[in-house]
């Protein structure tokens, strides 16, 4: 396989077939593009998907088996298709009525070939905009019903401590993951707050690309 590097100006045109010279630098080198956004291409070719929840108050989950982390993300054992987390995304509208903690984290377990049946949410296709042809099974604000225990994978956003009449009434957290958490066929990722809130408010996302495994 030959590969060619050009030096210069970028092509004036968008090609998609046949063997176009890659840019290069006045030494040959390879350049790392930002002509794109960095997930252009994951999205263009339908394999970035999301799930969220408006206005949703949060049960306490520390990872226990069945419990109702704000999402939860199963990915069939026979899916073929890794499902790769890209972001998370909380908007706080208000952390209630009652003094507390407002911590998130993710976990995650092999399911062991247990499927987990929790009530559905579909997904969200980010390019089609359309609610449907996602891999990943989702869950919102809901018991996921036949998930096994999990083991905290990692911290996400923590707020700490915060008072029966908050000060931090409004903020927006994004967590930018960069496929560093990936569900495995077979495997459950959870991502919940550590401790329940008295007439919260949050609005939560999860996206991840679908790619094959």
């Amino acid at each position: 396989m030959l590969i060619q590097g050009q030096a210069g100006a970028l092509p004036s045109t968008r090609q998609t077939a046949g063997t176009p010279n890659i840019p290069a630098g006045s030494f040959g080198e390879i350049l790392e593009s930002r002509l794109n956004p960095d997930y252009y291409q994951l999205l263009k070719s339908g394999r970035v998907y999301q799930v969220g929840a408006a206005a949703a108050n949060p049960t306490a989950f520390t990872g226990g088996a069945a419990g109702t982390p704000l999402i939860g993300l199963y990915n069939p054992a026979a899916s073929g298709i890794d499902c790769v987390i890209l972001t998370a995304r909380v908007g706080i509208r208000t952390t209630g009525t009652a003094a507390g903690n407002l911590d998130f984290a993710f976990w995650g377990v092999n399911q062991g070939g247990v499927a987990v049946t929790g009530t559905q949410t579909t997904s969200r296709n980010l390019y089609s905009l359309a609610a449907t042809g996602g891999v990943g099974y989702a869950m919102v604000n809901t018991a996921n019903t036949a998930a096994v225990a999990s083991s905290l994978i990692a911290p996400s956003f923590s707020v700490g401590a915060v008072g029966a009449t908050a000060a931090l009434n409004v903020a927006s957290f994004v967590d930018d993951v960069k496929g560093a958490i990936i569900v495995a066929p077979g495997c459950y990722l959870a991502y919940g707050a550590t401790s329940a809130l008295t007439g919260g408010s949050l609005d939560v996302a999860l996206t991840w690309a679908e790619i094959p495994a």
